[in-house]
């Protein structure tokens, strides 16, 4: 069992920063210290204080890892790149996301272990080298891109920033793969869905430099390059929220977007079933709080056999849970009591969910890798009664 660290409790003033941080508010440098890198020692005194030098540590306390990063902050600052949760990046990884933290807050961000650390008075760069890049596929999302009635899987090369497409087979496995855009590596936090409501699937995508949500039509067809037209915006301000999920909530017909705030409130933008422009979605409905520790949201579609799409997500302990929708968009009543579904997930990531065999039942995919490495990708087949069949490796490499 982890033991616990050292300042699980936090200061006020360390609260008081966190507090800031989970709202999104960045520090000026002049209030907050100047440093913006430090030594890899300096790091060590900071893990040393916050977490006795446990890197992987969860106490469920709401920060994670040897430098006990709030999840939010670790989403903020580009942490999902590696990881879902700060604990289960690397040592390096942690720190590299850090050090970003410390250029946009200062050391006051670690309260009395930075100052303690001398964190605001170190310059050094902790990895001279360059760090390795990120590895595996990224951003995944699944809809009939190809109007052939079966679910296509798209995600973004992490390595190369191209944008591919993997032809679903229609029995839980893909085809080979088409790269359909290239320049990705500037995009994050994709979901596709029939936006725009002329039956064809379109992809959503937040811009990372504006934080714009914009729209890729779908042409129907694998047209490679062509695959999506011109982009159009369709929101602003985006920059903040995360798992973007699409699900129709008051089964309507026209597709939602679900996303997360970093305050940990879950919001619904009731899709319009509008041509892609800033009228594409209504206005957010809240429908849900205290998912700031939730993360990997995923739409199965109907996993129990009762007519509703529904949405599942993983806990910082692995826990897998399922939230029905009860088809009606009415504010904190829209989702239905979760129940578990599954343990032991704190080892996938990038979970994607569609109809993906054809059989009517919601299915998932997700990629068990290593931190900083590829792994093995699996198709976990929906069981018509909430949860899910024994998983098959579709995948190698992912």
């Amino acid at each position: 069992m982890p033991r616990t660290p050292r300042t699980s409790s936090r200061t006020a003033k360390t609260a008081a920063t966190a507090a800031l941080a989970l709202a999104g508010v960045t520090l000026s440098l002049a209030s907050a210290g100047s440093a913006s890198a430090a030594s890899l020692a300096t790091w060590d005194k900071v893990a040393h204080c916050e977490s006795t030098d446990d890197w992987q540590i969860n106490t469920g306390n709401g920060f994670y890892g040897g430098l006990q990063i709030l999840l939010s902050t670790w989403n903020a600052y580009g942490g999902r790149q590696y990881a879902t949760y700060p604990h289960q990046a690397t040592k390096q990884q942690q720190i590299l996301i850090a050090e970003k933290i410390l250029a946009g807050q200062g050391a006051t961000a670690w309260g009395s272990c930075g100052a303690g650390a001398g964190l605001a008075n170190d310059h050094a760069t902790p990895y001279p080298t360059t760090p390795p890049a990120p590895v595996g596929m990224v951003h995944l999302t699944a809809a009939d891109l190809t109007g052939d009635g079966k679910k296509d899987l798209v995600g973004v090369e992490s390595a190369t920033g191209n944008l591919y497409l993997y032809p679903g087979n229609g029995d839980g496995t893909l085809g080979d793969r088409v790269r359909i855009g290239s320049g990705w590596g500037t995009m994050s936090k994709l979901a596709a869905a029939d936006f725009t409501g002329d039956g064809k699937a379109d992809l959503a995508a937040v811009e990372n430099s504006t934080g714009n949500l914009y729209v890729y039509p779908g042409s129907g067809t694998a047209g490679g390059m062509n695959t999506f037209g011109e982009r159009v915006q369709i929101g602003a301000g985006w920059g903040g929220m995360r798992d973007l999920t699409a699900l129709d909530t008051n089964k309507d017909g026209k597709a939602d977007l679900l996303a997360i705030d970093s305050g940990g409130a879950l919001w619904a933008y009731p899709g319009s079933g509008r041509a892609a422009g800033m009228n594409t979605l209504g206005d957010r409905v809240q429908i849900g709080s205290g998912w700031s520790t939730m993360a990997e949201l995923a739409s199965p579609g109907d996993l129990n056999g009762d007519g509703t799409a529904d949405l599942v997500a993983v806990d910082p302990a692995g826990a897998l849970w399922k939230y029905p929708t009860t088809g009606s968009l009415n504010g904190m009543n829209t989702l239905g009591d979760r129940n578990r579904i599954g343990t032991g997930w704190n080892s996938m990531r990038q979970l994607v969910g569609a109809d993906f065999n054809g059989d009517g039942k919601g299915d998932l995919d997700a990629v068990e890798a290593p931190t900083g490495s590829t792994g093995s990708f699996y198709f976990y087949p929906g069981n018509g009664n909430g949860g899910f069949a024994d998983r098959a490796a579709i995948g190698n490499g992912w």
